[in-house]
Order: structure tokens, then sequence, then C-alpha cells
């Protein structure tokens, strides 16, 4: 593997290469929803969209209970990349409303619904019109005196072949529409249609029909009785309805016929509600169940994919605070996860990897980061759902490559992901046109009244209910999902979505607050300053939504939102309204990174003052971080760096060993205790890195990282066995101490011999796991070669003087043994160095934290923790 240039300078390169490639793009997907020229005002009539207000009763000489909506739409216009496409508003455009022959119908303008006042049209009269901003009118429509089917043509001036023509029913009343019973129950009130002449007198015997003409059931249970119904003299007629077992729209048709009066009319809509709450729980929350599955699922198949190019991103962390929140950013947005990022954050902190001021540029971007999840999502691809988990499953299971099993993860969580959205958008929409949700969900509508501002404690109310939501399911991806759908569903607007996003921001902040419950304060300080993020930016877009936008009453952050994502969202039907939601949720974040940037010293000190430092405390760095584990590349080299401590700290204790113990033989005692200590203390990371390796084991790791965990522990089990031989040594020097003997001045020479190689190897050993370079693993190789015939020659030298009676016995076994000991020592360096050139292929260099001796401080003393 090619060592990773750490040039901070040619990543920004790199990432200046990506932007320029990926911004068109993104610019494409912007406009892909609607396929419209931004800058250019549609002009054409092409169709008439009626948004509320046909089909209505009413009796003689009234005005109807709700007003006319229509908007004047342009020509279909695909979509950049196919599908159906969209049509534009045409603003600023007259129409006439031409009564039929034989009606009488009076068109009278919104602003006020009185009988008397306001322009209107009567007989043959014509009054103009005009299309606001968003290409919508609004009349109010008053009867005559000609009873039954009354007609009334709404003309575009100019695109007459866009005419469309609505019907309202003179002479009935309607009571008991729009009800809602439990699945299987009947109606609280009946059906009743009042019937009535020109002049407003009841029509008794006048025969009523009533027939069930649509039912979500695939086999009919909801019933009408009686299906037929005569007006009493009151001239009403009732009905009682039993709704079915499944929930949705029961459709009723009712048909009057009063031959004496010559009064015939067919085809009124009556829409009743039923609601299985079970089946709609199960529905929705089975839904979201699907979708946060499919997040977990892309989440881990783009980590799968991102595996080792992991590392490049996380060396350039730490470079500045720019680079931190584009690493941040990057990070997020590839894993498709804030939550993951900042938890990683956490534990690079604990680990002792950054600083508090260089994590807080990272939590910056990941909040960059976690909007790509919200557009992905508000980009209409759920016909992507099923082709998605077909290709994901293919992949996974008929191909063995790593990088192609998580390219299949990521297509399998992708259309879960958009399969779970599908199904609870779909539930929500139904549940949008139910009374009772409509009315729940009023209670906290901030859209603005009578002229007014948005209503602070509805404001206040959907951001609390966004941050419980968040912290309750723990995924913002999951609660920005559920606004979406709400949204799409009709039950939330614009005005409620953003306050409600609000609230998914702070919420999110519980992830991190969690896992640096247990780590260092440093860490606690990176969760505080998250939270500080978040809510600040929440107060301050509170205080924007009570700035409206100059001449209009839209607040100004929602009206610029709105100006730069296509569609008008404050139309009487929103178009558009989950690009809009999504468009607000990335603008609030990077311009609270804007804001904040300039102020991360300022934010750290601030947050040293939240979770401030106890007296003589020191931050305890836990290497071995399990919040890591979650990414392999960083916990390997967190294992790495713990065996690196490991050898190194047991060469001390070897150096210990021989150079105050063996060789002066007297006084041993006062190390014994020491190098007990410190020899447990290895014997317990042994252990603690094995169960840390076992546990990445459990992650999803490429062939590389599965092949280099089993170097590892060796190399562990090598550590731990030089710190053994420290203690063998002592035992030597206490038997030499015994002796009252000392060992041969030639002796003496031969040990100090092989002690100089043997430095050496360790040297390059414990060198060869803290760089790339090779050179010093083959040093330590040779070395080992050297130490193995320099201890064969020095045991036959000896054997030769003892021979001659120049040495003593006792002394002659311990110089034995103790040549026996550095060379099983080198033996054990061998090892490690056999297996170095894999770890080097894993080498990861994180500038700027607690390990940077250049930026030590007594705030950022480490000592190692496991």
């Amino acid at each position: 593997m090619k060592k990773i240039n750490t040039s901070s300078g040619s990543f920004i390169a790199s990432l200046t290469k990506f932007s320029v490639r990926i911004v068109p793009v993104l610019a494409l997907l912007l406009l892909f929803p609607t396929g419209c020229d931004w800058g250019k005002k549609e002009t054409i009539v092409d169709k008439i969209h009626v948004i509320k207000g046909e089909d209505q009763c009413v009796l003689p000489g009234k005005t109807c209970k709700s007003r006319l909506i229509f908007e004047l739409l342009g020509p279909q216009r695909p979509g950049l990349l196919g599908g159906k496409g969209s049509r534009n508003p045409v603003p600023e455009m007259e129409v006439r409303f031409v009564p039929e022959p034989g009606s009488d119908l009076e068109v009278i303008p919104a602003v006020d619904k009185s009988n008397n006042e306001g322009d209107g049209i009567s007989g043959k009269q014509e009054y103009k019109f005009v299309s606001d901003a968003g290409g919508a009118i609004r009349v109010w429509i008053k009867s005559g005196k000609i009873t039954g089917d009354q007609y009334l043509k709404i003309v575009p001036v100019g695109f007459e072949k866009a005419a469309k023509t609505i019907r309202v029913i003179n002479g009935v009343e309607l009571s008991g529409n729009k009800q809602e019973a439990h699945a299987g129950n009947k109606l609280t009130k009946p059906i009743s249609m009042k019937i009535v002449d020109a002049k407003g007198n009841p029509i008794p015997d006048a025969e009523v029909y009533f027939h069930l003409s649509s039912t979500p059931e695939k086999k009919p249970k909801a019933s009408c009785k009686p299906s037929t119904a005569k007006t009493d003299k009151d001239g009403i007629a009732s009905t009682h309805f039993k709704v079915g077992k499944d929930t949705g729209i029961y459709k009723i048709t009712a048909e009057v016929s009063a031959p004496k009066k010559n009064i015939h009319i067919r085809g009124i809509e009556i829409k009743e509600f039923g609601l299985n709450v079970w089946v709609m729980v199960i529905t929705v929350l089975g839904g979201l169940a699907i979708f946060i599955f499919g997040m977990k699922q892309m989440t881990s198949g783009l980590q799968m994919v991102a595996g080792e190019k992991m590392k490049t991103v996380l060396e350039f962390f730490t470079s500045n605070r720019v680079i931190a929140v584009m690493a941040g950013a990057l990070v997020t947005g590839v894993i498709q996860s804030s939550s993951a990022c900042t938890v990683m954050v956490v534990g690079f902190v604990n680990a002792g990897l950054l600083n508090l001021a260089q994590s807080i540029g990272i939590v910056f971007g990941a909040n960059i980061g976690t909007t790509v999840t919200a557009q992905l999502i508000s980009f209409k691809l759920g016909g992507l759902a099923f082709p998605a988990i077909i290709i994901g499953l293919v992949m996974m299971f008929f191909s063995r490559r790593f990088i192609v099993r998580g390219w299949g993860q990521t297509f399998l969580g992708f259309g879960f992901l958009f399969f779970g959205l599908t199904v609870m958008s779909t539930e929500l929409k139904l549940m949008g046109k139910f009374p009772s949700f409509m009315h729940f969900f009023q209670q906290f509508n901030c859209t603005p009244l009578d002229g007014g501002s948005m209503p602070i404690g509805a404001v206040l109310g959907a951001i609390l209910i966004g941050t419980v939501m968040t912290v309750m399911i723990q995924s913002s991806s999951a609660t920005i999902g559920i606004a979406l759908s709400l949204a799409m569903g009709g039950l939330i607007n614009f005005y409620t979505a953003v306050p409600l996003i609000l609230g998914d921001n702070i919420g999110t902040t519980i992830t991190a607050v969690l896992a640096s419950l247990g780590a260092n304060r440093t860490a606690k300080q990176t969760a505080a300053a998250h939270c500080l993020f978040n809510i600040i930016g929440t107060i301050y877009m509170v205080i924007f939504f009570y700035v409206p936008y100059p001449r209009t009453n839209i607040p100004i952050f929602l009206y610029i939102v709105n100006a730069v994502t296509p569609g008008n969202v404050f139309a009487e039907e929103p178009v558009n309204i989950a690009r809009h939601i999504a468009m607000a949720h990335t603008m609030f974040n990077v311009f609270n990174v804007l804001l904040f940037l300039p102020f991360v010293g300022i934010i750290a000190r601030i947050c040293r003052w939240i979770v401030p430092a106890k007296e003589g405390e020191t931050i305890q760095v836990k290497y071995l971080e399990p919040h890591l584990l979650d990414t392999p590349s960083v916990a390997l080299e967190q294992s790495i760096f713990t065996i690196r401590y490991m050898v190194k700290e047991s060469w001390d204790m070897i150096e210990e060993s021989v150079n105050n113990g063996f060789l002066p033989a007297k006084k041993v005692n006062k190390i014994t205790d020491d190098l007990e200590r410190r020899e447990t203390e290895i014997d317990q990371l042994q252990l603690d890195v094995t169960d840390y390796l076992i546990q990445i084991t459990q992650r999803e790791l490429s062939e590389s990282q599965t092949e280099i965990i089993p170097h590892l522990m060796h190399c562990a089990n090598d550590a731990e066995r030089i710190a053994d031989h420290a203690e063998n040594i002592i035992a030597l020097a206490k038997r030499l101490e015994n002796s009252k003997n000392k060992l041969s001045d030639t002796a003496i020479e031969d040990l100090d011999t092989i002690w100089k190689v043997l430095c050496n190897q360790a040297d390059n050993v414990i060198d060869s796991l803290e760089s790339t370079c090779n050179g010093n693993v083959t040093t330590a190789l040779k070395d080992e070669e050297s130490i193995n015939k320099l201890a064969e020659e020095f045991e036959k030298r000896h054997v030769k003087r003892t021979r001659k009676g120049k040495c003593d016995a006792t002394t002659g076994i311990i110089f034995i043994e103790m040549l026996a000991e550095l060379e099983k020592i080198g033996d054990h360096f061998k090892n490690i160095a056999e297996r170095a050139p894999e770890i080097q292929h894993h080498h990861l260099k994180l500038h700027g934290g607690p390990r940077d001796k250049s930026e030590d401080s007594p705030e950022q003393n480490t000592k190692i923790s496991d």
C-alpha cells in the first residue's frame, strides 16, 4: 500500500476538484423536481386546477360554505431526468366567470363574504379577476333562485381552451358529511339532506337514494341504512352509515328526485372516514422501522465502501478549523449519519486524538453533512425502492468482494429507506384528510393568523415536539423523514415544519451527550459545544421568525428559502414542500456554521466554563475507545498505538531490570515493586487489546483489516512476554546478589556487546511501529541473527573458561541464563518485526491532538487508560 500523502494542500486541491465536479450535478438535482427556469415567469395557461370549493351544496340565495380556490397552471414541463415533471403557476393572469345558460350564480371576491357588498355577477354579467403571485384565485359563490345543478365556467383571458366548468348544487343542504368513526362502527350523526324549492320552502316526499360508490375495502362491508329515504315535512331525508373494517375514505353518492317540483339531481358525493387505529399505528411505525433499518444499512454499506479511504479524510481533521468543518461535512455526508459522526468525534477526543477546538470544527461540519439525508429524502425517488432492493440483494449474495458487498448493502439500505418512507407518507397522507388528525395538528400550527406573526406558543411547541421525537428515536434522519411525510400528507405546512426541524437539530445532540457520559472532560466539553451550536442557532432563528421580509408578512428566513427553491410553498396548495423543508434544513446549518466558525475559540472557552476542570485533574485518555469500533480503520490504529505503548513500556522495564538491577547486582528490591506494578499493567493491556480486537472482528471489515487482526494479537502477546522477561532478569539479579559473587570482566563485556545489539534491535522495532519505513524492519531482523550468533559464541567461550576454572559455577549458570533471556527477548522483537510491514499498511497519523508534543499543556497531560 502506498504511503498516504498527509499534505493539507493536496487534500484541499482534491476537495476543490471534487467540488467543481459535484456542484453542477447538485444544481441539476435541485431543478429536477420542477424542471423550471427560475428567472422565467410562466405566461401560458394550460390547465385550471381546482383546490377547494367544487360541487358544493347550497340553499337558494345563500353563499357557499367554502371558498372556491383554484390555480392557473402552465404547460407540463418534464423533469431534467425524465419522469412526470410538473406545471408552473401563472401569476397576474385575468379570468372571467361565465354562468352557463340556465344558471344564476354570482361570484363575490374573497375579501368579502357578505351578500350585500363586493363586486359580482348575476345573469349574463361578467367580472374579471387576476391571479396572485402563486397563480391562485379565491372567490365566494352565491346561489340564485334556480334550483338543481348550476354551472359556472372559469375562462382565462386569451386562453379560452383551458377553461374549466364547475358545478354548484342549489336547493340542497347537506349535513353529516366528513364524519369519522372507528372501523366497523356507525357514524355518530346521520347523513341528512334538506331539499327546498326556489323560494326556500321544504319539499316533502322527495326521494333520496344513497349508495356506496367507493371504499378502501376489497370486500365492502360498509352500508347505508336505509338506502332510500323520503323527505319529511321539513324537507329532510336521512340515512345511517356504518364504516367498514379498513382505514380510509368511504364515498357515498346521493341522488335526489322530486318530480312534482321538476328537481332531479345526480352525483352528490358524500365523504366519510373510517379509522382502524391499530392498523394505522402498525403501518406508520412499520414504515418508520423500515426507514430506520434502511438508514442503518445504507450507513453501514457506505462505511464499508469508504473503508480505508476514511483514513485519508481523518488525517486532515486537525489541519485547521475550515478543513475540520469540511472533513466533518464530508464524513457525515458519506456515512449518512450525524449521530455516528458526533459519537466518532467524542471517541476521538476521549482517545486523545483531538483537542476541544479541533473537535468543535468537525461537529460544525457534521451538522452540514447531515442535511444531505434530508435533501436525498426530499426527491421523489420512491419508484427506485424495489429496484434498489433487488440490486442490493443480488450484489450482497452473489459477490464475495468486500467493496461490491458494501455497495450492495448501500443499495439495499437505499431501497428500504425509500420504501419505508413511501409506506409512512402514504398512510400519513391518508390521515391528513381525517378531521381528528387535522384538528390535532392544528394545535401546533405555526401559520401567522390574521396578517400577524407566527404564534410563539405554537412555535415553541413544534420545537419541543421535534426535540422529543429525536431524543426518543435517536435519529435525526428519522425525524426529518417523519416531518417530510407529515408535510407531504398535508398534516403540517412549511411554517410548522421549520420549527420541527429546529427541534430535530436540538434533539440530535442527545447522542453526543450520551456518548460523553463515560468519557473524559474534553469529550464532555465537545458534547456541550454541539448543544450550544444547535440551541443558540435555534434561538436566533426563532427571532428571525418575527422579522418579516419587506412588504410581506412572511418571515425573512422562510421567504429566502422559498425564493431559492423551485415552486411556491406559500400557495394554497404548497408546491414542492419537501424540497423547501430540506432546503431550510440545509440553509439553517450552513448559515449557523458560517456564523459560529470565527468564534470557535470563544465557544471552546465557554465549554470549558460549563464543564470546568477540577483542581489537579489530568485528562484520562482511553485509547481503546468503544465508540471508535464502528470506524474499524481508526479502532485498529488505536489497537496499534496501544501495542506500541506496550512494546515501549516492556522495553523500558527490560532496561530498568538490566541497568538498575542485574548489572549493579545490589539493592534489587528497590525496583522490584515498581516493575511488578508495570508488569501487571502490561498483562491487563494485553487482555484488553485482545478483547478490543475481537470486538472489531464483529464489524464489517475489509480483507486487509481482517488479515491484520491475528498479527496484532501476536504482537500484543510478544509485548507482554517481553515484560515477563524483566521479571526473570530481576530474579537472576537477586540470585547474583545472594551469591555474593560478581560476574567476570569478560562476561560483563560479552553481555555489554550483545546488549548493544539488542538495544539497536528494540529501537528499530519501535520505530517500525511508528512509521511506514521498511528499513527498520530489515535492520531489526539482522540484529536478531547477530544476537543468536553472539549468544552461541559467548556461551561456548564461557564453557571453555569454566573448564579452565576461571569462572565460578554459580555465576556461570546465571551468565548463561542471562544470555538466554536476552536471546529470547530478541526472538520476541523479531516476531514483532516480521509483522510490522502489515501493521505499517494501516498507519494513521492524526495531527494536532494531545499526542502532539508541540501542543502539550497542563490541560492536555495524558496517561494510558484501558
